[in-house]
């Protein structure tokens, strides 16, 4: 990844510092502003491509997100690093934040348009629990349709800011006439305030958590992953859940070209306790705030929570790194005393999958039995088995572990690699009743059935009583039995061909 974001935010604050007189000047002065956009630019783009900016008024710098939604979670970050010593002079905004009821002229195709003559019609969508809005501007006419929404809404923004239009407009809608209905656009920011904002306050996106439900995929799918089993969740960037059901990574790789990591945290909890496991993945959340990402908005947070989601089998919580080596040094400190083994997966569906604990968890190998025991009508499990294994170096892959990988091994078909693994711990296995009838069961199904039978015989001499293997057993001995007697009838007609000749 190229460099994290926490540092290509410390390094425009350090073009910022050694430029704070000259930016000064501008704003003071006013003079050649224009030709000082590239130099502006040049310190802006130090935090990556294509953010926006204004700058201006009483010492006022505003970043913009136009339209580039990665932003409103990457940019509180940096206007909350500002240097101490210039905030009593400096004010930075994370996206423009609306003039409200202030008079302004936009000009476009070189005609000035009075903002208070753009009139909008504003309903409140409860299912959405938003708005939808029409508008009409005398004049507009003659415009293309594209160029009237695209006016429209960089309108809209510069009057209502950037957080209410993405969080509250649902849809909009341009008519051909004045309605008596119709109120100035200066004046929907404070009627959006006062049919969505509680307090007056406007939540920044980042704030604005909403829930979802889906359907869980089928379990016979072949492109199965984590997620899938999701039936509820909670979200302040639901696109990213969006793009990953939908397997695209567009999403992703936006936070990725400032340097950000989205990723979700999953473990496998127990089903039969769901209000519980529900508490506890919420506790956990918590700890990781606390303790791991740091609070949101100081500044000094290497992180922010995204939400989170229960599935049939897997708790997740969802996060957005702004550095991530330093999480993956702080969290494992945390997730020590929690009793799951916890996986980290980037947020798109090839993501690459990493275990942030490993087999020295308190259950480990009971959840690797119970992954086993779903297997019996989810060949999905398995995979998922031998996923976690080979996520755990080899030097602690020990006896009872590399068992187990052989078994996941013989249960998606892959029989020859099955008996190289178990072949890797015969000294120990010669005499253990389980991998002896693991390594009869695997040559038994590869058709290497006289091969078998020493193994499940030496299983049931250790004390194996399981009814399937000695079914299994007297299977292989019925063949033995009638492969030795077609034996001795070949030979037998063998020898009386030689007495004829």
């Amino acid at each position: 990844m190229d460099l994290e974001f926490v540092r290509r935010t410390q390094a425009f604050w350090d073009w910022f510092s050694v430029n704070e007189e000259k930016l000064s000047e501008l704003v003071q002065h006013g003079e050649a502003f224009e030709e000082s956009i590239p130099f502006i630019s040049s310190g802006v783009e130090l935090l990556g491509e294509g953010v926006n900016f204004n700058i201006g008024g009483d010492f006022e710098f505003t970043f913009a997100v136009a339209g580039n939604e990665v932003l409103f979670f990457l940019l509180p970050y940096v206007t909350a690093n500002l240097p101490e010593k210039y905030q009593d002079k400096w004010t930075f905004f994370p996206c423009i934040q609306g003039v409200g009821d202030a008079y302004h002229n936009f000009r476009i195709q070189g005609t000035c348009v009075d903002i208070n003559g753009v009139m909008v019609f504003a309903g409140v969508n409860k299912e959405e629990g938003s708005a939808n809005l029409s508008f009409y501007v005398n004049g507009w006419e003659t415009l293309e349709e594209q160029e009237c929404y695209n006016a429209f809404y960089t309108l809209m923004e510069l009057v209502i800011g950037e957080a209410l239009t993405h969080g509250y407009v649902h849809n909009v809608e341009k008519v051909d006439a004045y309605k008596e209905d119709m109120f100035p656009l200066t004046e929907l920011k404070q009627w959006m305030i006062t049919h969505f904002c509680e307090d007056g306050e406007i939540p920044h996106p980042v704030q604005r958590y909403s829930g979802y439900e889906k359907e869980p995929k089928k379990r016979d799918m072949e492109d199965y992953r984590p997620r899938d089993d999701v039936v509820v969740g909670v979200a302040n960037c639901f696109p990213l859940v969006s793009f990953y059901e939908k397997g695209d990574n567009g999403l992703y790789q936006g936070f990725a070209k400032f340097g950000a990591k989205p990723l979700f945290l999953y473990y496998y909890y127990d089903q039969e306790h769901s209000k519980r496991s529900l508490d506890e993945r919420n506790d956990l959340m918590d700890k990781l705030e606390d303790h791991v990402l740091g609070k949101r908005g100081s500044g000094r947070e290497i992180g922010l929570m995204l939400g989170g989601a229960m599935g049939e089998r897997c708790a997740y919580i969802d996060i957005l790194l702004y550095d991530y080596g330093a999480f993956m040094e702080r969290v494992r400190e945390v997730l020590v005393e929690f009793p799951h083994m916890i996986f980290g997966k980037e947020f798109y569906r090839g993501g690459q999958e990493f275990l942030l604990t490993d087999y020295t968890v308190p259950g480990f190998v009971e959840r690797l039995n119970r992954l086993h025991e779903m297997g019996s009508h989810d060949v999905d499990a398995h995979k998922e088995i031998l996923e976690i294994l080979e996520a755990i170096p080899n030097e602690k892959m020990d006896f009872v572990l590399i068992g187990m990988y052989a078994r996941a091994l013989i249960n998606t078909d892959q029989k020859e690699k099955a008996i190289e693994t178990l072949e890797l711990v015969r000294h120990e296995g010669e005499i253990d009743a389980l991998w002896n009838w693991r390594m009869g069961y695997v040559l038994y199904r590869s058709k290497r059935i006289l091969e078998s039978v020493p193994y499940l015989q030496r299983a049931v001499d250790l004390g194996d009583k399981a009814e399937d293997t000695t079914n299994l057993l007297k299977q292989a001995l019925a063949y033995q039995r009638k492969h030795s007697k077609e034996e001795r009838k070949a030979a037998k007609i063998e020898e009386k061909s030689k007495k004829v000749r």
